[in-house]
């Protein structure tokens, strides 16, 4: 039996083709995409370029001579040559919904990233799938960059058959079709992150100043404010300094909302000491919760500021202020311990400051998986400890960056971790196994075998292993490539 290759519609999995005399020339997985790229050589005796073209973005799979699943993921590009000219067409180019990102010269901040709202094609979705793009175009008018966004979607919503110079090659077959094939993680890339709002922050230029502590009046400083996504969050940090020499620490607290004042419910409580605090400039100073506290969109907080210890006309903090009220979602108040009530500041102001919050790793990857794996299935992850991590912002990265990131990271023990992709669709991550568990070896002639000496004929299952060596230290083999024609096997060749 020889290697053969199917073309499956990748929603219904009805066959497409399953051309027995296509040959793949190049496998390739690795530790975090599972299956990664093919190249495969087809006749093309009854399918044109333009029946190539409408197959794009759907399922291949390969299987080896004894009929396993070897490889599977999408087809990215097509390529046909004759004699000296080359015809392609793939997905490399394609976006069907298109938004552009612009700094307003007619809005009142100027010097503010805006972006268009999403043009889309849906036909060309219905065919293959969402697939985003995000230009920049510096300063300009906001019916400029519509106009742009408009005229990018117009050129690229579908593939498009491009024509360029071939150089016969040893490989060539005239008139085959070569079949460049992706795994599903990339189409991750398809889709921008819209990114969640790690830090809620109120820090222009410092215009006044808040006494806390050094009268009744004085007594406790409250600003209130919302977050823009559902996080947890332990970082808190204002604008602040110390007049005189207070002995006592400077108090940060979040709390509930009650009728429009803090309810005095503390979520969390931390100190900073006064040496912390320079007594004659203004920094940020910020303590971090032992405990981050989970804040929910659409629900008002309070950050409160008072002192330790007891009143003190002359040794007390002075907290940094935006009297131009520039802080939309908040107010702040001042506690008056002489009358018991919060009252407004005359004049008004808002306090400068800044909370960041964390989002468990794992959690993080599930919902860049949820947004982006729009072919994707389920997603499981056995990583040991999942760290708390700021999540990563919008900034025009897609999904395919956001969740290497993340992986990156490694867990709470800094120990690294593999993805892939099994042939439902499923992503799976999971630590790396360590150097302990290796188990395959290579024979004299350089093949891959078991610890018992048999050669391992499914040797893509090698990918993620630790390969033992007689006079060396273990060998992670992080990637693998076949050459299915000379069974050529190429180990951590990336």
């Amino acid at each position: 039996m020889s290697w053969s290759v199917e073309v499956l519609d990748r929603n219904s999995g009805r066959f497409l083709n399953s051309p027995e005399s296509c040959t793949p020339l190049s496998l390739g997985w690795d530790d975090f995409l599972g299956p990664d790229k093919a190249l495969i050589r087809c006749p093309c005796d009854h399918l044109s370029l333009e029946d190539w073209r409408t197959r794009l973005g759907q399922d291949v799979r390969v299987y080896d001579p004894l009929g396993r699943l070897a490889w599977w993921g999408y087809l990215e590009q097509v390529s046909q040559a004759n004699e000296e000219l080359r015809r392609t067409v793939g997905m490399g180019g394609v976006a069907n919904r298109v938004a552009v990102r612009f700094r307003d010269l007619g809005g009142a901040e100027p010097d503010e990233v805006s972006q268009t709202t999403w043009v889309e094609d849906l036909e060309s979705q219905s065919v293959y799938g969402i697939k985003e793009a995000v230009y920049q175009v510096g300063y300009t008018f906001r019916s400029n960059a519509e106009l742009t966004a408009a005229m990018r979607l117009k050129e690229q919503a579908w593939p498009v058959v491009k024509i360029g110079s071939h150089v016969p090659g040893i490989m060539d077959t005239p008139g085959a079709c070569f079949l460049e094939c992706r795994g599903w993680m990339q189409t991750l890339s398809w889709r921008v992150w819209p990114g969640l709002h790690a830090v809620v922050a109120n820090s222009p230029a410092q215009q006044g100043i808040q006494p806390v502590g050094n009268a009744l009046v004085n007594q406790r400083v409250a600003q209130s404010f919302r977050v823009k996504d559902s996080l947890q969050f332990n970082d808190l940090a204002i604008r602040a300094r110390k007049q005189g020499n207070p002995t006592d620490s400077l108090r940060f607290s979040l709390q509930t909302d009650l009728n429009g004042k803090p309810s005095g419910v503390e979520l969390s409580a931390q100190s900073v000491t006064p040496g912390v605090l320079s007594g004659e400039s203004y920094g940020w100073v910020g303590v971090k919760l032992s405990i981050p506290v989970s804040l929910q969109v659409g629900v008002p907080y309070w950050l409160i500021l008072d002192r330790s210890g007891a009143i003190d006309s002359g040794n007390y903090y002075l907290l940094g202020l935006d009297e131009n009220q520039g802080y939309k979602d908040g107010t702040l108040l001042i506690y008056d311990q002489s009358t018991a009530t919060w009252k407004s500041r005359l004049p008004g102001a808002d306090l400068l400051f800044r909370l960041t919050g964390v989002l468990e790793q794992v959690e993080q990857m599930r919902q860049v998986v949820d947004h982006g794996g729009q072919f994707l299935k389920l997603f499981v992850a056995e990583i040991g400890g999942s760290q708390l991590l700021p999540p990563l912002c919008e900034d025009g990265q897609d999904c395919f960056q956001v969740f290497r990131t993340l992986m990156r990271y490694g867990n709470t023990a800094l120990e690294p971790l593999c993805a892939g992709i099994d042939s439902n669709r499923n992503v799976n991550v999971w630590k790396r196994p360590d150097a302990a568990s290796a188990t395959l070896g290579l024979s004299s002639e350089g093949r891959l075998q078991t610890r018992f000496g048999q050669p391992l004929e499914a040797a893509w299952q090698a990918v993620g292993q630790w390969l033992l060596s007689e006079n060396a230290r273990p060998l992670y083999l992080s990637s693998l490539t076949l050459e299915p024609i000379t069974e050529k096997v190429s180990l951590n060749d990336r």
